[in-house]
C-alpha cells in the first residue's frame, strides 16, 4: 500500500471548507445526518469520540445534539487547529469539547483516550494505511452497550477492479503539482455533470445543500478534492467488515447503508452491554 510520506493533506482542504463554505444550513444538515446515522434523537448524557475529526463539523454536531462530553482528535495539525477555531467560535468550553492531535495507530496516545458511549469515525480508518489496526484500536474505545459508527470505502468486486484503479489515480494525484491536481478536479466535475445529463438527472443537484455531500453538511467541491486526494486508500466489502467486527470484537450490526460502486458504506455497530 502507500508509503508513509505520501499522504493527502486533508486538514488544509477542510480548513478552507470552514473558512469559505460552512454556514448554519450546513451545520443543521450535519446534525441531522448524525442523528440519522446513530439512530438517536439526541446525545444527552452521552460521551462522544470523533476519530479523525477533520473540520470539526461532526464534533460540533454532537455538541448541538447535547452530548455531555466530546473528544476529538486528528493526525493532521490543520484539522486540529480548525476544530479548535470552530469550538472557540461557538463558545464551547474545552471541558466539554476536548481536541487533541494524535493517531489512532499510536498505542501510547490511545491509552489516554477513555471509552465512550458513542464512537464516530466517518471516512477515516481507510486513510491510515493500516485500516484493520485502526478498526481494532477504535473498537477498543467503545464502552459496553455503546455505539460504533464507522464509514469505510466499498471494495468493488466486479471486473475491472475500479477500487485498484482509484488507488492508482489517487497516488498520481498526490504526486502531481497543483496545476495537474486542478485539471484532475475539473475533469472529474465535468465527467460527473456529463454522466448526470446522459442519465437525465440535474447536473447541478450535486452542488446543492440537499444532495450528495450536502446531506452531511459538506460541499461538493471540497468533497471532490477529498475523494481525489484521499491517500492512503484502503477498501473492504460490507460483508467482510461485518464479519471482522462481529467475529473479533463481538459487536452486533444495528444499521447498514451500502450501495454499488466506490462509495462509503456506513455501519452502526453496538457493543453488547455484557461485554
Amino acid at each position: 500500500m502507500a508509503t508513509p510520506e505520501l499522504r493527502y493533506g486533508f486538514g488544509a482542504n477542510w480548513k478552507h471548507f470552514v473558512e469559505v463554505s460552512l454556514n448554519e444550513a450546513r451545520i443543521a444538515n450535519a446534525v441531522q445526518s448524525l442523528r440519522d446515522l446513530l439512530a438517536l434523537e439526541n446525545l444527552s448524557g452521552q460521551s462522544f469520540l470523533d476519530i479523525g475529526c477533520g473540520s470539526g463539523l461532526f464534533s460540533l454536531a454532537a455538541c448541538r445534539l447535547e452530548a455531555a462530553r466530546v473528544i476529538s482528535f486528528d493526525f493532521d495539525a490543520d484539522s486540529v487547529a480548525t476544530s479548535r477555531w470552530l469550538r472557540d467560535r461557538e463558545g464551547i468550553p474545552e471541558t466539554r469539547w476536548r481536541i487533541e492531535q494524535g493517531s489512532v495507530l499510536d498505542p501510547a496516545f490511545m491509552a489516554g483516550i477513555p471509552t465512550v458511549g458513542v464512537l464516530y469515525s466517518w471516512g477515516v480508518v481507510h486513510h491510515t494505511g493500516r485500516m484493520w489496526d485502526a478498526i481494532d484500536a477504535a473498537a477498543a474505545k467503545v464502552a459496553p452497550g455503546g455505539r460504533f459508527a464507522v464509514s469505510i470505502y466499498n471494495r468493488v468486486e466486479r471486473k475491472p477492479d475500479s477500487s485498484a484503479m482509484w488507488w492508482k489515480i489517487k497516488r498520481f494525484y498526490n504526486r502531481s503539482p497543483g496545476m495537474v491536481r486542478g485539471l484532475m478536479e475539473a475533469a472529474y466535475i465535468a465527467n460527473h455533470a456529463a454522466t448526470r445529463l446522459i442519465t437525465l438527472r440535474n447536473p447541478f443537484r450535486a452542488h446543492t445543500d440537499q444532495a450528495g455531500a450536502g446531506r452531511r453538511g459538506m460541499d461538493f467541491r471540497h468533497d471532490v478534492r477529498d475523494w481525489l486526494g484521499g491517500f492512503p486508500y484502503e477498501y473492504v466489502t460490507a460483508g467482510e467488515l461485518f464479519e471482522y467486527v462481529h467475529a473479533k470484537h463481538g459487536f452486533q450490526l444495528e444499521r447498514l447503508r451500502t450501495g454499488d460502486g466506490n462509495i462509503c458504506n456506513e455501519f452502526l455497530f453496538v457493543r453488547p452491554a455484557s461485554s
